[in-house]
């Protein structure tokens, strides 16, 4: 695939659905969803197409949905105790200062937060978190929310293992899918 882009719907996406949306792409493209993420009525996306598909003729058959114009990182943190939760939030709001940062979302028990992986790594994210939990001697529960494509997926274990070399042509599941192994 020669692009790729971040989608989010509003809402719960059943199965059917989800078919009938993946089935409407342009030829070439393909539709991967996230779980259902249900605390924040929220399902994400990822739209990956050939050089010969432009991204604006996917987004006409997905109208309903929120197109990025790259792909992102949607986490949900879920701090424990639940005092901590404003103090979580705080760091990620879009004028605090982090690049990269797309949107916050304070739920009840938890965030979202959505980000530019080229400008954050996550581990940015997640200890920005645990810088704050600490004041409460809590933790957190984090769940990705959306689908990464394979480009973003060697960028995150070559920082967090402090291995440059590592890309798709290195990941086991990209060669097997190249050489057509199910």
């Amino acid at each position: 695939m020669n692009w790729s882009r971040t989608v989010r719907f509003d809402g719960i996406i059943d199965d059917a659905t989800q078919r009938k949306m993946s089935a409407s792409l342009p030829g070439g493209s393909s539709l991967q969803f996230g779980a259902p993420y249900v605390p924040a009525d929220r399902t994400y996306g990822l739209v990956q197409g050939p050089a010969s598909v432009e991204p604006d003729a996917a987004a006409q058959a997905l109208s309903g949905a929120r197109w990025y114009e790259e792909t992102i990182i949607a986490l949900a943190v879920e701090p424990t105790p639940a005092d901590a939760l404003p103090a979580i939030a705080a760091p990620f709001s879009p004028d605090a200062g982090v690049a990269g940062m797309l949107e916050c979302t304070v739920l009840e028990k938890g965030i979202v937060v959505e980000f530019q992986p080229a400008r954050s790594m996550p581990s940015l994210i997640l200890n920005l978190a645990d810088v704050e939990l600490r004041r409460f001697h809590g933790y957190r529960k984090v769940t990705l929310l959306n689908p990464l494509p394979t480009e973003i997926i060697a960028l995150i274990a070559a920082s967090g293992l402090h291995a440059a070399e590592i890309g798709p042509d290195r990941i086991l599941e990209t060669l097997l899918e190249q050489s057509g192994v199910e």
